[in-house]
């Protein structure tokens, strides 16, 4: 046997696969594109709904009832804000916001606020334009600080009320996307490098979160309809390598996938390299993913006493959130208390405890003339011992 008598069916096999890869491209694409434009983008990317029960009271008086968070008196200076979690949506895919408030009369400013995953301790806020006769709707595309990862959304309005507000519902959704924002979507997710984070210990995406074209889905459709036109243009004969052009296909897929996570190691690599090398102790916690964060509580933990103090409260607007839970850790050997929102009552703290509190959070605020934190239904003696944008350290007195 020489070669040229395996020519034909070497060429003729590398033809089929080379045919049957580019259709499975488009059909890849295809199927994708007709299942986002034919409704299947809510299954994907679910709009993130928040109703009463959802919400949090951060400044106010109310209640949960069957319609909704109804609030009857605004908080400390006339503030009314509501709160909840945003699960960390893509600002760039969650676009669209819509909201119900009952009792809002004509003319009252109702204000739109959020944080960033970026800047947790941020909040910012749009003024909201006039609801319909249902709800309000508004596009958040050319907001400039709309953008990464959405941490908390709420509702603001200032001013006494001459009737109770009723929050029923606060949704943000993605808006119907065409083929070509799909296109730059699936091609940004591809290229979108995710540095290290706090959850990848234990799990790699290889794709940002609540992607719309995940990199193993849209290869392992690919290999299937690759395989499946193969099949269909070079039919399996009997014989011994007629696997081979399957195994071919299915190496390829796997091969850029590697490529991909190789690539996206490579930048962490250089990232940390950047971040960490030549630092040692405090220097490499600030300068870890949470270093302003550290800071902060650096200059906190200055202001404790050596031995571990008898209680430290940390107050926070989000209770056992994340940033509670990692100010509790780097404060450690203190017998740090979480879960609370609001400073504790008298009956609660006493002389030489501790109440740290996370800014934001509405409704408390530091009489300093009185040497008292108040908030909604009470009141505590305190020493402010430190102050920064992060939030406050207070030292409990007696009487």
């Amino acid at each position: 046997m020489t070669l040229a008598a395996f020519a034909p069916g070497w060429v003729r096999a590398a033809g089929g696969v080379l045919l049957a890869a580019s259709g499975g491209i488009l059909l890849t694409a295809l199927v994708l594109v007709v299942f986002y434009r034919a409704g299947g983008l809510p299954s994907v990317a679910p709009p993130i709904i928040l109703k009463g029960a959802d919400l949090q009271l951060a400044s106010g008086q109310g209640a949960l009832t069957e319609a909704g968070l109804q609030i009857n008196q605004p908080g400390p200076h006339g503030v009314i804000s509501v709160q909840g979690s945003a699960r960390l949506v893509r600002a760039a895919l969650y676009r669209r916001l819509f909201w119900r408030v009952d009792g809002l009369r004509p003319g009252r400013e109702l204000k739109f606020i959020w944080t960033t995953l970026a800047e947790p301790r941020t909040v910012r806020e749009k003024v909201l334009p006039p609801a319909g006769p249902e709800f309000g709707t508004l596009d958040l595309s050319a907001e400039p600080h709309w953008r990464g990862r959405i941490g908390m959304v709420g509702l603001v309005s200032e001013g006494p009320l001459d009737r109770p507000l009723v929050i029923r519902r606060l949704r943000v959704q993605p808006p119907p996307l065409g083929v070509a924002e799909l296109a730059r979507l699936a091609l940004d997710e591809w290229t979108t490098f995710e540095d290290w984070n706090q959850r990848s210990i234990n799990y790699t995406a290889g794709a940002p979160l609540d992607a719309l074209f995940p990199p193993v889905l849209l290869v392992a459709l690919w290999v299937g309809f690759s395989a499946g036109l193969y099949a269909l243009l070079v039919p399996p004969r009997r014989g011994g390598g007629a696997w081979r052009p399957y195994l071919a296909l299915l190496a390829v897929g796997w091969l850029v996938l590697d490529a991909r996570w190789q690539w996206e190691l490579s930048r962490r690599l250089a990232a940390t390299e950047a971040r960490y090398a030549g630092k040692q102790g405090d220097e490499r916690l600030l300068a870890g993913l949470d270093g302003e964060w550290y800071r902060f509580l650096f200059d906190v933990r200055r202001q404790l006493p050596d031995r571990p103090a008898n209680k430290l409260f940390i107050v926070s607007a989000e209770p056992g959130d994340f940033w509670s839970g990692r100010a509790r850790y780097h404060l450690l050997p203190h017998n740090g208390y979480m879960k609370f929102s609001q400073p504790p009552g008298v009956g609660v703290a006493h002389q030489g405890d501790f109440v740290l509190i996370l800014a934001p959070l509405p409704g408390v605020r530091y009489d300093r003339k009185r040497q008292i934190l108040e908030w909604t239904g009470g009141e505590l003696p305190v020493d402010l011992l430190h102050s920064a944008t992060s939030g406050a350290l207070f030292r409990v007195r007696g009487g």
